[in-house]
């Protein structure tokens, strides 16, 4: 596998229950914590806009993928915007800033919420060296605001939470590589197989929900997570492994996959000349390895192989269940982000955060919730509690699932 933009000692664990302790102290990262992450951070995004190629400037236009010179752009725009302008939300349902950027005008055209998607394949501000020298601009003000910043859970929130914005971006940058059959960014480790990947093993829960017993509070949380309380569940057998390549073939060699989706194969499947499945990794064909987890699945497709198996996808409350029993690392895969079969809901009494477009518009019945996280996704934002996002048909991402037989109904 062929990787860009990156040195070696850039790479992180990928070892999934390192992930996920990661993740837990990353929400209470201490100031000179931060500026070591945003550091790190910044220098993958600087090395791979340094390593882009000409061609990949400009992309095709697909809805899924943002051009990457905005993309990078952007994640530092964010961190200036909320670190140091002091952005905030008003009473008009407007978000402003005390500070003008650094970058003039800046707000018209790296503002995700001001310029359209198709806008941004036209900006001809954005070159190599304006962005690269914008990434560095930003990240030094940033680090200078965050020395000044009160040392307090409150005082730390948005550079909290522009870490983490910048680690969410980075995937998307790797799943838009895989969309775009770029080089694998060096950032992005192996899939990590888990043991014995096999339909017959399944593990019985009926426990009532624990939240997260071994998890600290944390002094950081994302507005969709306050005041989550899921609903206990009854007796139920939720698949202690990912379902694999060789459950997958199956369902797709028996012909119900393109009877059950309307699609032969998955997006990024086919056979060679001998009849072997082989899968697009990146900018790679590689054989279809049987115990790696199936990948780039959308939700209908894993519906419909729960379905063809007489189960179901599990609910986002036995996978909250699942992720915070009383040992959750021992629990934590950390190789793919997981379907569910819950729509993303604001929990009781919800209240956006500071950054008031994170979780409020996508409250829509459309979004389905996935949790865990992927062999892409950087250890900082492996969590229990954390809950991600997306329409049910994105098959781009890098997700796959369990599923769930015996009681139970899905949602």
């Amino acid at each position: 596998m062929t990787t860009v933009g990156f040195t070696t000692e850039l790479s992180h664990t990928r070892r999934a229950s390192n992930a996920v302790r990661a993740g837990v102290a990353a929400r209470s990262y201490s100031k000179n914590e931060i500026a070591r992450e945003l550091s790190a951070l910044r220098k993958m995004l600087h090395h791979f806009v340094s390593a882009l190629s000409d061609d990949m400037f400009l992309p095709p236009v697909i809805p899924t993928v943002n051009p990457p010179l905005w993309e990078a752009a952007h994640m530092a725009w964010f961190a200036e915007w909320f670190c140091v302008r002091g952005a905030h939300n008003t009473t008009d349902g407007d978000t402003r800033a005390n500070l003008p950027s650094t970058w003039t005008d800046s707000d018209a055209f790296l503002n995700s919420n001001l310029i359209s998607h198709r806008a941004r394949w036209h900006l001809p501000q954005l070159t190599r060296p304006t962005v690269l020298d914008y990434l560095d601009r930003s990240l030094e003000l940033t680090l200078r605001a965050l020395d000044r910043a009160e040392d307090s859970d409150g005082g730390l929130y948005r550079f909290r939470l522009a870490m983490f914005h910048e680690a969410m971006h980075l995937e998307a940058i790797a799943w838009a590589a895989q969309t775009l059959a770029w080089e694998m960014p060096l950032w992005v480790g192996d899939i990590q197989p888990e043991v014995e990947l096999s339909l017959d093993n399944n593990i019985t829960s009926n426990r009532p929900i624990a939240v997260g017993a071994n998890v600290r509070k944390s002094n950081f949380q994302f507005d969709n997570e306050i005041g989550f309380m899921p609903n206990s569940v009854g007796v139920s057998t939720i698949k202690a492994v990912l379902i694999s390549n060789a459950d997958f073939a199956s369902f797709v060699d028996s012909g119900e996959h393109e009877t059950l989706t309307g699609r032969e194969h998955p997006v990024y499947w086919r056979q060679n000349d001998f009849g072997a499945w082989e899968q697009r990794r990146f900018d790679r064909w590689i054989a279809l390895n049987p115990n790696d987890p199936v990948i780039h699945v959308n939700a209908f497709e894993a519906e419909a192989f729960a379905a063809w198996a007489d189960a179901r996808l599990p609910t986002e409350d036995e996978l909250h269940s699942h992720f915070n029993s009383s040992d959750a690392s021992a629990n934590w895969h950390g190789a793919l982000w997981e379907w569910t079969s819950s729509a993303f809901s604001p929990p009781k009494n919800f209240t956006p955060g500071v950054y008031r477009e994170y979780s409020q518009p996508w409250f829509d019945g459309k979004h389905r919730v996935l949790r865990g996280g992927s062999f892409a996704t950087l250890p900082i934002m492996h969590h229990p509690h954390y809950r991600n996002f997306f329409l049910p048909e994105r098959n781009d991402i890098f997700a796959g699932f369990r599923i769930v037989s015996g009681g139970g109904a899905s949602e």
